[in-house]
């Protein structure tokens, strides 16, 4: 039976969509959250630019994003540009690459320059104790626009017996994994930004994004004492209609439903002097009825051990790491495992901001789509550790990103290494 604890929100859902297109008509956005807080990009984000947070950035989002400054209006209103350039180590068949490039011809077999997102945020504090994050994309490379991801949060802070503090709170959002702060799980793993159009592994758990923006949950989280940290929720695909009004494309709607999700994350978070790690596991099980008129149903069980370390040091560097390993079991048979190991380090650019390098051993243990690579990003954000000023003021991040493979579908050797990739790109926000 589909679980009864989670209804369609249509209201929710148009009025999502009300504010985004109402924000589309501010003439000056920047980085709103930055805005908000009257802190460098820096102070959240590792490297002052991108998803993965710091410390900071981990209690601003479980906190509901509604940190902010007394008595200082803000629009909870950014945007920013993606483009880049990708290149082959062979050049791929122009009839299988379905798309434009930045000058509007149709892509090429290699060597393309494209505009691969713009997308337009409204993001921020709503109320004393509750915010959000939601983004509206246009794909420059399909030429469509459509909802991404979306978060809405309430949460508060509660004082307990012996000192103790519990910080509860629920989150709505459109993407499983999508709520979780530690940049392990799929939703928000490294590689932030990567190439649209270049070759890459074909099998994938549902956690990673299976139902992105397709379904619509309920997670109820929660971090006692600022050590445990669990979440339990749910999820239920959205009807053909809504996703039709969301943007979907036609060929990317997901007619089926859910049959009992459940969602499940536990973790710990140890901390010390410029430093924390948290460790956990997550559960995401779910039925799949592809054609809900018929009674064939196939069940998932996606289970993962993760964590993330980060450490600053004294001339402000800062290094991390992170790594998951996620199971997948498809009716009770074992399926694949996805597995990512990343390490990172950034410190003062001599040139303004911050320089970075990112590392990661990626992987997928599947019956005959097994693939095994690595991916190296070298970045520089020029922008990120000064606090922000005016209504216009962009912060950029510019980077080149290498990723080999040692085999790819189960092909190997040259096979898989004619897929190897390099992507120049620039990311602004603003």
């Amino acid at each position: 039976m589909r679980p009864q604890c989670l209804k369609r929100l249509p209201g929710l859902q148009i009025a999502l969509v009300a504010m985004l297109v109402l924000a589309a008509g501010t003439a000056s956005a920047v980085p709103s959250f930055a805005r908000q807080t009257n802190q460098p990009c820096a102070a959240c984000h590792v490297g002052g630019f991108g998803p993965q947070l710091t410390d900071f950035g981990i209690s601003f989002k479980l906190g509901g994003y509604t940190l902010a400054v007394p008595n200082r209006p803000v629009v909870p209103v950014a945007a920013m540009v993606m483009t880049g350039f990708t290149h082959t180590n062979s050049a791929q068949d122009p009839s299988t690459l379905d798309g434009r490039r930045l000058d509007g011809s149709h892509l090429e077999g290699n060597d393309n320059l494209t505009l691969d997102q713009a997308s337009l945020f409204l993001a921020g504090r709503l109320a004393p104790k509750a915010g959000i994050f939601s983004q509206l994309t246009y794909d420059g490379i399909a030429q469509h626009t459509s909802i991404d991801n979306v978060d809405l949060r309430a949460a508060d802070t509660f004082s307990l017996p012996d000192d103790m503090s519990l910080l509860a709170g629920v989150s709505i959002n459109n993407n499983p994994g999508l709520q979780d702060p530690f940049n392990t799980l799929p939703a928000w793993a490294f590689p932030f930004i990567s190439s649209p159009i270049a070759p890459g592994p074909s099998a994938a758990t549902v956690l990673d994004e299976a139902w992105a923006q397709k379904a619509t949950g309920v997670v109820a989280y929660g971090q006692l004492d600022d050590f445990w940290y669990g979440e339990l929720g749910t999820y239920r695909m959205q009807s053909v209609s809504t996703q039709k009004f969301f943007g979907i494309g036609v060929d990317d709607r997901d007619a089926g439903a859910l049959r009992s999700p459940l969602y499940a994350r536990l973790a710990v978070r140890p901390s010390w002097k410029g430093g924390s790690l948290n460790a956990g596991l997550v559960l995401f099980k779910t039925g799949y009825q592809a054609d809900r008129t018929l009674p064939d149903t196939t069940h998932y069980t996606d289970f993962g051990i993760d964590a993330s370390w980060r450490q600053m040091f004294d001339d402000a560097g800062q290094a991390t790491a992170a790594a998951s390993v996620i199971h997948e079991s498809s009716s009770g048979t074992p399926g694949l495992v996805e597995y990512s190991l990343t390490g990172a380090y950034y410190r003062p650019s001599p040139w303004g901001g911050s320089w970075g390098a990112n590392l990661q051993r990626f992987g997928v243990n599947a019956t005959a789509l097994g693939s095994r690579g690595t991916r190296l990003q070298l970045d520089w954000t020029p922008t990120g550790t000064r606090v922000l000023s005016g209504l216009w003021d962009p912060s950029l991040r510019v980077g080149l990103q290498f990723t080999a493979y040692d085999e790819l579908d189960s092909q190997r050797g040259h096979s898989a290494a004619m897929a190897d990739t390099a992507y120049l790109f620039a990311w602004l926000a603003f």
